[in-house]
């Protein structure tokens, strides 16, 4: 039978396991140089086309916004950590007069997710978060393990210690003394459980309360609560029930 030359060739050929090895490393190279060009393009993304906060400036891997007239965020995009959690994640830190915080953030349209969110803040800060009607002059001590609005599996886990000081309510009425105050987030099952009270007195509560998975948020300030803090509640305490 006669020899089948390009058989032959094919079957003693002792460089094809060397060509199938080049073509995987070029796939590879190509394929990593392509991400990086892409991340590039991502990284010089101006921040404010993307960013929650009005006047962020910078670039969506390095940017900051202002929260209020003292106060300051920055953010550090973490590549890695996005593409392990399917999302923006960034390293983020809060700076202002009596405000040192540094934690992380994963954002995914819908959800915001804060962890290892440790540090001092003044009372100007949580004003400019969480938008109360009173504002209240005192320093913080805040170690929040987890926080998470939107999704399905909302909740949050941490501490707040506050130093005495005072808040007033919008208006024009007098500032009002508030004493140091302790407010404990404790996750369970299904629902974060809230209690703020009096440094040292937890089982007589200012306010008490939980956040379900679904971002129902309820809290019922309670007697003591109204007495000690009545720019924050009528006479005699009051319920609040909110969706996050």
């Amino acid at each position: 039978m006669a020899a089948d030359p390009e058989r032959d060739a094919y079957l003693d050929s002792s460089d094809a396991p060397e060509r199938r090895r080049f073509n995987r490393r070029t796939l590879i190279f190509t394929g990593m140089g392509v991400a990086i060009y892409l991340l590039s393009l991502l990284a010089t993304i101006p921040a404010q086309l993307v960013s929650p906060l009005p006047d962020a400036t910078g670039t969506i891997w390095h940017g900051s916004a202002p929260l209020d007239a003292a106060n300051r965020i920055e953010w550090r995009w973490a590549p890695l950590r996005s593409i392990a959690r399917f999302g923006f994640a960034a390293d983020v830190t809060a700076e202002g007069p009596e405000t040192s915080l540094a934690g992380r953030a994963l954002l995914r349209p819908g959800r915001v997710l804060l962890d290892n969110v440790s540090g001092t803040a003044n009372g100007a800060l949580l004003g400019a978060l969480i938008r109360p009607s009173f504002a209240c002059t005192l320093r913080m001590q805040i170690d929040l393990e987890r926080l998470s609005i939107g999704g399905d599996d909302q909740g949050a886990e941490g501490r707040l210690r506050s130093d005495p000081g005072s808040c007033q309510a919008f208006g024009g009425q007098p500032p009002v003394g508030v004493p140091a105050m302790a407010l404990d987030i404790r996750q369970t099952p299904g629902l974060a459980v809230i209690n703020l009270a009096a440094l040292g007195q937890p089982r007589t509560p200012f306010v008490v309360g939980g956040l379900d998975k679904d971002g129902k948020l309820q809290l019922i300030v309670t007697a003591e609560g109204a007495a000690a803090l009545p720019f924050a509640s009528t006479p005699g305490g009051m319920k609040i029930e909110t969706e996050l």
